[in-house]
């Protein structure tokens, strides 16, 4: 039995190493989208756009730029209560509006988009409005942002406000996207043994991807902790065996400043390798954070900069969830 699986593996690593990696065969888990209404916003505030409107808006660029097998195409609704807003009379009706939009994307190519909606779980209107997009819509996944709703698990209000949405995933089996770091000083190894303890331990199977590697981007020593702290939780709480946790690798190997997070150093950069192997491919999710990178583009990035095989490079590309 142990010379079939040894040879199984070599037949595995020789494809590997003689096929060709095909951006075309893959998905892109972190892909954004805006309405017009929403890109309409923030230049209003003032929020450069350093490409055309479409590249953030039209569903056909966005298949066109990315290339990939399939997307999974994240709504921005959680920021419209977000404080840097300011505050909207009909801010209810803004996020709707956004979750459609995502929703009407992925009708329109509905083998290629998986549409996640998104909320902001301290409102009271969170749970509704993730009914109205699993059961009117038929959304595929939920996103929660952290730092925009500025979400502490350190409050015990915010806890049980997260815990419901994590509930409502769990019964009617959609992933979620998490945008875990709320940027807090303190934020890193206690907030995730909080949602470990208090939220997935006795939760129903769940399907949870943490994205840019459980910080907002870039690599230091925030992403560090929280790498450390999971991976201390995946070795000693086999409670957890039970849910499917992956991390996106999205806007975490920056070779460019981008939005506040300055690019990786030569010496980041290796640390960072040394990170991605201990984590492991199989928990790590292919995502681009589109449009800050294409596929193409970010594709190069990780197999330059962190040296990653062939081998390695196709298990990264292998979807996980």
């Amino acid at each position: 039995m142990r010379k079939a699986v040894s040879i199984s593996l070599i037949l595995l690593c020789t494809s590997f190493v003689f096929g060709q990696t095909r951006l075309a065969d893959t998905t892109d888990g972190h892909v954004h989208i805006l309405s017009a209404e929403l890109i309409r916003i923030w230049k209003k505030l003032g929020i450069p756009f350093s490409r055309p409107d479409e590249y953030y808006s039209d569903i056909d660029v966005i298949l066109k730029n990315t290339a990939v097998k399939r997307i999974d195409l994240i709504s921005m609704g959680h920021v419209y209560s977000s404080a840097e807003f300011g505050g909207f009379k009909n801010e209810r009706e803004l996020v709707e509006n956004e979750n459609s939009y995502v929703a009407a994307s992925r009708d329109k190519y509905p083998k290629k988009i998986r549409a996640f909606c998104s909320v902001d779980p301290l409102r009271d209107y969170a749970l509704e409005e993730l009914n109205r997009c699993r059961s009117k819509l038929k959304m595929d996944g939920v996103k929660l942002h952290n730092n925009a709703n500025q979400v502490y698990l350190t409050v015990p209000a915010h806890l049980e406000r997260v815990k419901k949405v994590f509930e409502f995933a769990a019964k009617y089996q959609m992933p979620i996207l998490m945008h875990f770091d709320n940027g807090h000083r303190r934020f890193g190894g206690p907030d995730v043994k909080l949602l470990i303890d208090s939220i997935l331990e006795d939760l129903p199977p769940v399907n949870l991807r943490i994205a840019h590697f459980g910080t907002s981007g870039g690599f230091n020593p925030r992403t560090k902790a929280v790498i450390d702290a999971f991976r201390e939780q995946f070795r000693n709480n086999p409670r957890l065996r039970k849910h499917t946790i992956t991390f996106d690798i999205s806007a975490v190997a920056l070779d460019k400043d981008s939005e506040g997070v300055r690019r990786l150093t030569d010496g980041e950069f290796e640390e960072l390798a040394i990170y991605v192997r201990r984590l492991g491919f199989e928990r790590i999710t292919f995502a681009t954070d589109y449009p800050l990178y294409t596929p193409t583009e970010y594709l190069k990035i990780l197999r330059t900069r962190l040296k990653l095989s062939e081998v390695e490079t196709k298990l990264l590309l292998m979807p996980k969830n």
